[in-house]
């Protein structure tokens, strides 16, 4: 069969950070044995709806696969009506966060999808097409793991499944991603080389934290690829792929502490002269000196890190478990071991008031941090905070289009949404507009960083 795998349109606020979509390499290379695959990234190449239609008619194929974030799921809509309208023989499938979060609330949202997938679905996927690509033979579905399907007016969900052998999974297929084409780091402003890459080595985040839902998409338990395996790959982008900086996009890359330390001595004995960083974070309660100063011999130059709240008692509630003085202690660790730390924070918790939000603005500055991103609170799909009442009711008319850390989709009683916003603009005011802080940016730009900065600036000062 042929199949396209979508990086979906997305609305011009949403295109700050542009990253290669690893998710679609990795399920590219689990079908491309047995069909002709392709990969669109709506984003990089700067496709709406109607530049997308185009592309869907005069490239013909028989399945298109959408990546699914929650701010995506209007567009994936009208994505897939689109697709109906070329032609209704196309099957059209979606996964990722948005419908492993909520699987039976997409297939009704999605309401013309063919397909989707909760989970993790480099092992399903190939089994879909297999079922599929049957003739006049009967097609069965529900032996297909973390496939979501209609039959008669129902909506199934079958178990989910989470490979245990990391390394029996392929390589994301590099060359379909075409990874020299991206321009600017992901989740932040400034890298050290170009081009990049992402790569994973563990997946799984057996932590409680209620506002997040990656548990959903790779399960509780932390699983590890080979180091031989991972080590593999990083020579494959370098010699390959010209790649000269590795971002490292696990939930817990450090969760087992020796494991991590081993990795880092055989990047250093590797002695390729490449950058690495940690953009979408490690727990702070999961690093020692030992650790940091390997990564900084090995070439991290920054590590990301939730800190989320300043305010132990929204930390509590966020079941976070991490405390104000260990936070404050292990930032002062990093920066002792010669690395920049950049610091996620987040405001609008349910239940949070104006002085818990002070306290993080106050706590960002008092810390000897160098970025910082001031996000607001979204009740996202899967979350554990999703059974609490008043965070129901509002993600009952939210607008999912304004589900983005620039964006207010959501603010706490007694505070309204464009308060929230005030105080979001404000932290970003008052952090970055310090003498240590600006200085800090100009010695890091570089002329082609000055677009991506005003772009930013832009969108969360003035939107």
């Amino acid at each position: 069969m042929d199949v396209l795998l979508v990086q979906p349109v997305k609305n011009k606020n949403h295109t700050i950070n542009l990253t290669p979509p690893l998710g679609l390499g990795y399920l590219a290379s689990s079908i491309r044995k047995q069909h002709n695959v392709r990969i669109l990234d709506c984003v990089k190449e700067g496709l709406d709806l109607d530049s997308f239609r185009d592309y869907v008619q005069k490239n013909p194929t028989d399945v298109i696969g959408f990546n699914v974030y929650s701010c995506d799921i209007e567009n994936v809509k009208k994505s897939i009506e689109i697709v109906n309208e070329i032609n209704p023989d196309i099957i059209t499938l979606a996964g990722g966060p948005h419908p492993s979060g909520d699987p039976e609330e997409t297939m009704l949202y999605l309401d013309s999808l063919s397909f989707a997938f909760a989970g993790e679905s480099e092992k399903g996927l190939p089994l879909l097409l297999e079922q599929l690509s049957k003739k006049a033979e009967k097609k069965e579905f529900k032996n297909i793991p973390g496939l979501v399907w209609k039959e008669n007016g129902k909506i199934n969900i079958n178990p989910k499944i989470f490979v245990e052998n990391l390394d029996s999974i392929e390589f994301p297929s590099w060359d379909l991603i075409k990874l020299s084409t991206y321009r600017g780091g992901a989740h932040g402003i400034f890298t050290k080389q170009f081009p990049t890459a992402p790569i994973i080595v563990t997946r799984g985040c057996p932590y409680l934290c209620t506002f997040c839902s990656a548990h959903n998409i790779v399960g509780r338990k932390i699983r590890h690829r080979s180091i031989e395996n991972v080590i593999e790959e990083i020579k494959l982008l370098y010699q390959k792929y010209g790649i000269r900086e590795i971002h490292i996009e696990d939930d817990n890359f450090t969760f087992n502490i020796e494991f991590a330390k081993e990795f880092c001595r055989k990047l250093i004995n590797l002695n390729l002269p490449l950058t690495y960083s940690c953009p979408n974070g490690v727990r702070l309660d999961r690093i020692d000196i030992e650790l940091l100063q390997l990564m900084k011999k090995a070439g991290f130059y920054n590590i990301y890190v939730g800190i989320e709240s300043g305010s132990q008692r929204i930390l509590e509630l966020m079941k976070k478990n991490l405390k104000i003085e260990e936070i404050t202690k292990k930032i002062k660790l990093i920066k002792e071991a010669g690395l920049e730390v950049s610091g996620y924070f987040i405001l609008g918790y349910p239940e949070e008031t104006r002085e818990d939000m002070e306290k993080t603005i106050g706590f960002s500055k008092s810390l000897n941090i160098d970025w910082a991103q001031f996000g607001a609170f979204m009740p996202i799909p899967g979350s554990d905070i999703l059974k609490n009442e008043e965070v129901k009711k509002a993600v009952a008319n939210i607008n999912w289009s304004d589900f983005f850390n620039t964006d207010v989709p959501f603010s706490p009683a007694g505070i309204t949404r464009k308060e929230l916003k005030k105080i979001q603009k404000k932290a970003f005011l008052t952090f970055y507009m310090r003498p240590r802080q600006i200085i800090n940016l100009i010695k890091r730009a570089r002329i082609n960083d000055i677009a991506f900065i005003l772009r930013r600036i832009t969108s969360h000062i003035f939107k």
